[in-house]
């Protein structure tokens, strides 16, 4: 028996195909499969007006025949690959070249019942050539391949030509010796430079989409070793800025009546300042989770109108602060929702405190609960600086922050929104923003849920739009 290595030369234990996996392989042996079928109904079809419009001289009956163990077998084929998968790379390569070579076979016999080189269809055998070429890695088989095909077709002409057969002419008269060897040198060299041509092509495609792997498994480890040093390095800071926060807090609160107003000023920016970078090294440290996989969504059943809320109230000392009047506009009729609650109380939490960031004093804050039948979600809009169109695709990139933002914090880290898109995306949700510069910004998030009982025409319910201050006094 061959040994299957030696059709696959420099292959090690795993194939190097060139397709990024075996069930790739296997998807394209099904299209083959399907291929085959429309060449057997395009067969039937020509059988039909040959034999009735053309009253060609050839063997129809033996066509049909030929054309039915062809079909017999495609069913073989398609069972085969739909219930009975192969494993092995070894196995489907196998299985690739057995239909290829019952292939020849039975074009072999179509070709002589319909007129042998005389009739142009003999070039079907390229077809064979030209998929063992893109399927089979290594030199060896595509080219044993058309050898295979030039010697069958060789061997049925020189028969017919010497009578050794039965020969059913085309045009009703025999082929002349002449240009029999014509069509048949056009052939060999059509074929063996077709084969030459594309296995060229796929070795330097192998070789190259080896290269994109090993480039991009190596980009996989940089980002991959960059989320944990980013990781560990925002865990080693935010200890020692907890630690000034709270010192800050400590000499504010006990020494207040001592400290000059100057000094006590300071102590309060320095407290601020020490709170954004807080902020970031939180931000930096959930992003890399999200990265690593570290973070799972896990689902729980919760009031989603509560559950804003309560993210509301953490955020209601900053809104006060800035004097922002702070919306909260939820339906009439409260409703559970099964979600990730951490993951989306991240979300709420941060476009509510960009919206607040950016927003100056005395403006105006707008948060809105939608349910529709088959999703719900929220909006979070503001009179704020706004977003330039052409910063609206960029906006949710890690690192990204805008001219205006930068010049209205200069602390911040860019990760924010990159981190909202990517726990919206694991939730199977969406997030849009519109947005005018000067004017303010309204990002809308949407998740999937489904609510038999839900008006999906949701301008049409009622709301309660009251004060922030007045719903947790």
């Amino acid at each position: 028996m061959i040994n299957p290595r030696l059709m696959f030369p420099k292959m090690n234990s795993a194939i190097k195909l060139p397709f990024h996996t075996v069930e790739d392989l296997r998807l394209r042996t099904g299209w083959y499969i399907n291929l085959r079928w429309i060449a057997i109904f395009g067969l039937l079809s020509s059988i039909a007006i040959g034999e009735t419009m053309f009253k060609f001289p050839i063997a129809f009956n033996e066509l049909i025949v030929t054309t039915i163990i062809l079909s017999v077998l495609n069913l073989v084929y398609f069972f085969l690959w739909r219930f009975l998968p192969f494993t092995s790379e070894y196995k489907e390569l196998g299985f690739a070249e057995v239909q290829i070579f019952n292939d020849f076979i039975l074009i072999s016999f179509i070709i002589h019942y319909s007129g042998g080189v005389a009739n142009p269809f003999y070039f079907l055998y390229m077809v064979q050539v030209i998929l063992s070429g893109i399927l089979f890695p290594g030199a060896i088989l595509p080219y044993v391949n058309a050898v295979l095909a030039a010697v069958v077709l060789l061997i049925w002409s020189l028969l017919e030509y010497f009578n050794l057969v039965d020969v059913y002419p085309l045009l009703g008269k025999p082929v002349p010796f002449e240009i029999m060897m014509i069509s048949i040198a056009a052939f060999f060299i059509i074929n063996f430079s077709s084969i030459y041509i594309i296995n060229n092509f796929m070795i330097r495609y192998r070789q190259l989409k080896k290269i994109i792997d090993e480039k991009n498994l190596e980009l996989e480890n940089a980002i991959d070793d960059r989320n944990k040093a980013f990781r560990f390095s925002a865990h080693e800071i935010k200890a020692p800025i907890t630690a000034i926060k709270s010192t800050l807090e400590v000499v504010k609160d006990l020494y207040k009546d001592d400290i000059k107003p100057e000094i006590f000023d300071l102590i309060v920016r320095a407290e601020r300042r020490s709170d954004q970078v807080l902020r970031m090294v939180k931000e930096m440290i959930a992003i890399t989770q999200y990265n690593l996989s570290a973070e799972k969504p896990v689902l729980e059943k919760v009031d989603f109108g509560e559950l804003l809320s309560q993210v509301v109230k953490q955020q209601q000392s900053y809104a006060l602060a800035k004097g922002i009047k702070l919306f909260v506009i939820l339906p009439e009729t409260e409703f559970e929702v099964e979600i990730d609650k951490a993951g989306i109380e991240k979300v709420i939490d941060n476009l509510l405190s960009n919206a607040l960031r950016y927003t100056p004093d005395a403006g105006i804050v707008k948060m809105k609960i939608f349910k529709k039948r088959l999703s719900f979600g929220f909006s979070i809009s503001d009179t704020g600086i706004g977003i330039a169109a052409k910063d609206l695709d960029l906006i949710f990139e890690e690192f990204y922050r805008t001219k205006e933002a930068k010049q209205m914090e200069q602390i911040g880290t860019g990760l924010g929104l990159n981190l909202v898109r990517e726990i919206v995306r694991k939730n199977g949700g969406t997030i849009t923003v519109d947005s005018e510069v000067g004017k303010g910004s309204t990002f809308t998030v949407e998740l999937p849920a489904k609510f038999e009982d839900a008006d999906t025409d949701d301008e049409k319910r009622e709301y309660k739009n009251i004060y922030t201050h007045y719903l947790f006094e």
